[in-house]
């Protein structure tokens, strides 16, 4: 007879927890607390067994131990006869440890690192299915306990029953106890899946995933500002995909700039400061589009995914998990000098989508295509004449009162209009810094010295297919 594999065991395991839930009636929250430390303990060790652990798999496995010190980990011993299902799910995950600590071995392959990872998360689905089992029915088991109360209506299926180690409050702790532990393998089960292979194939980055991406977005940017009207969603979505933009922007040419690519003085004092400035700008024109306004064209789903992709397409170069990379790092994904280029000629192009952006709110306006709560106006109003700056069209006090969706008229798009041709210049100032930015791959091997003594190390790389530059046009066509 042939031994059971542990894909077979472990799927035997999901139907047996999973069968716990099938059966109509109350579930039986004793049966279940009594066979739950047991199959607690077997879910543990076979995630132990898995080979080539991450921190996460090791702290859910710890976390099955249970919340107590020795003897009793998961409270009192619960005088019931354990539940069946959860018996027979134990048993299966004893024999996928036994199967994994015989013959597991350590990854040697980005497939057999999926795998791995793939065993990993079927157990901890089983472990999540049966803390929820014996959490649900310790719960009912509770309910069933509380007595009747005088003025409250009072019915209660089943029959109250006196378990030891089951009592009404041994119950409630361990259904939360239990609740916890579920909150645990789903935030374990929430994460990506491609963790493994990533760290044993080490972070690849595609080449030509920021050159596409990039161009998707502009055209994209390019057909939303030029749509009649556009969808107020879609153009503060498209201020803050600029600033995002901007940000990774910063990142990637302070690593050229380490790495020797561009000027590292000329860079710090220059072209850092306006790019930080033309951050601020454009977040202040995603916010003078709030959410309440609104034109007659709903959101596009082109532009949101349009955003996330780029996104992606700069996060691989840029993050290192839940930090930046560092200079050295991101100078081992790609070509500092290629990805600076690009971005500088992004940077450049954003000249023209802020223009739009000056031109849009007095133009919608005319053409009665912009609309927004008159309690909004107000409080813009109120803002700008606290910032000193040119106010806006009086708002009716009825309006405000009365809480109505008004048309907004051209004279109240000034600030609007003022905070856009703000960005402009300073995009303008931007431009003109990064015009002057030579950028150059270093091919000599050595250590040359800069101005104040820094010295700047230059080390061949290896070769690339130079980058397509694609330039897009106000009117969306795309010159090469």
């Amino acid at each position: 007879m042939t031994a059971p594999t542990v894909q077979e065991l472990l799927h035997d395991c999901a139907r047996e927890v999973r069968s716990i839930m099938w059966d109509i009636t109350a579930l039986d929250g004793p049966a279940l607390a009594a066979a739950w430390p047991a199959f607690a303990a077997q879910a543990g060790t076979a995630l132990a067994a898995v080979p080539c652990l991450d921190p996460a798999t090791r702290l859910l496995a710890s976390r099955t131990q249970g919340p107590r010190s020795r003897p009793h980990r998961w409270g009192p011993v619960v005088g019931a006869h354990p539940d069946p299902h959860l018996v027979a799910a134990g048993r299966a995950l004893g024999a996928v440890a036994d199967l994994l600590v015989r013959h597991g071995a350590p990854p040697k392959s980005v497939e057999a690192a999926r795998d791995a990872d793939l065993v990993a998360r079927r157990i901890a689905e089983c472990l999540l299915i049966g803390s929820h089992a014996a959490a649900v029915g310790l719960q009912e088991h509770a309910t069933r306990l509380r007595p009747a109360r005088a003025g409250i209506a009072f019915e209660q299926p089943g029959v109250r029953l006196a378990v030891p180690g089951a009592s009404l409050a041994q119950s409630r702790r361990l259904a939360s106890e239990l609740d916890t532990l579920q909150a645990h393998a789903a935030h374990y089960l929430a994460r990506g899946s491609a963790g493994a292979p990533a760290r044993l194939a080490g972070h690849f980055v595609d080449p030509g995933l920021l050159p596409q991406a990039l161009a998707g977005w502009e055209v994209t940017a390019l057909r939303v500002l030029h749509a009649s009207p556009p969808a107020v969603g879609d153009l503060a979505g498209l201020a803050h995909a600029e600033q995002a933009l901007l940000v990774h922007t910063v990142v990637i040419l302070n690593a050229a700039a380490e790495a020797g690519v561009i000027d590292h003085d000329g860079f710090t004092a220059q072209i850092r400061p306006r790019l930080e400035d033309a951050h601020l700008a454009w977040g202040a024109v995603g916010a003078s589009w709030p959410a309440q306004m609104s034109t007659q064209t709903p959101p596009v789903l082109l532009a949101v995914e349009a955003s996330a992709h780029l996104h992606q397409a700069l996060a691989q170069i840029t993050r290192d998990g839940n930090g930046w990379a560092t200079p050295t790092l991101i100078a081992q994904r790609v070509h500092p000098g290629d990805v600076a280029g690009l971005l500088r000629g992004a940077a450049m192009s954003s000249l023209g989508r802020a223009e739009r952006f000056a031109e849009l709110p007095s133009e919608l306006a005319r053409a009665g295509q912009l609309h927004a709560p008159a309690r909004v106006l107000a409080a813009m109003e109120l803002a700008c004449h606290q910032r000193g700056a040119e106010p806006l069209g009086a708002v009716r006090t009825t309006d405000v009162a009365n809480r109505r969706i008004v048309q907004i008229r051209p004279d109240q798009t000034t600030g609007a209009t003022a905070t856009a041709r703000r960005l402009g210049r300073q995009l303008m100032s931007l431009t003109q810094a990064l015009e002057t930015l030579p950028l150059g791959r270093p091919t000599v091997a050595g250590v040359d010295s800069g101005p104040g003594g820094r010295a700047a190390v230059r080390r061949v790389r290896p070769g690339l297919p130079e980058p397509v530059v694609i330039q897009l046009a106000r009117q969306g066509g795309v010159r090469r």
